[in-house]
């Protein structure tokens, strides 16, 4: 068998690699439309355990609710409030905040519907 010159390797190898290259992002990009960031499903459960545990007594998103509390419309904007802060900051906003008013949510929300929860919020960016 006659060895390969390295010309001849090259013109196939180049061709096959730019090919796979370009390929590459498309085969590992997720599906079109899919979720950016926080789960959709988990963010949309999180939705509803704000709604059962009437945060919106205290609380505004997008002009709804109440004005005791801040106003949580683009609280997912609030890089320092990651999604652990804010699970934090439901159990216990006293551990953030020593002179708040919100009451703690330690006893009533926890597990997924905490993390679901902090989730939804964290989703929320609205945009000024």
């Amino acid at each position: 068998m006659a060895p390969l010159k390295l010309a001849s390797v090259l013109q196939i190898a180049v061709p096959v690699c730019l090919m796979g290259a370009l390929a590459l992002p498309a085969l590992c990009a997720p599906p079109k439309g899919a979720a950016k960031g926080p789960s959709a499903a988990n963010a949309a459960a999180g939705k509803k355990v704000y709604e059962q545990n009437r945060c919106a007594a205290c609380h505004s998103i997008n002009g709804t609710g109440g004005k005791a509390g801040p106003d949580l419309s683009s609280e997912g904007s609030n890089t320092a409030h990651s999604v652990a802060w804010l699970q934090a900051e439901i159990k216990n906003p006293k551990s953030h905040k020593p002179d708040s008013k919100m009451p703690s949510y330690e006893a009533s929300i926890k597990g997924k519907e905490l993390s679901s929860l902090a989730t939804y919020l964290s989703s929320l960016k609205k945009k000024k």
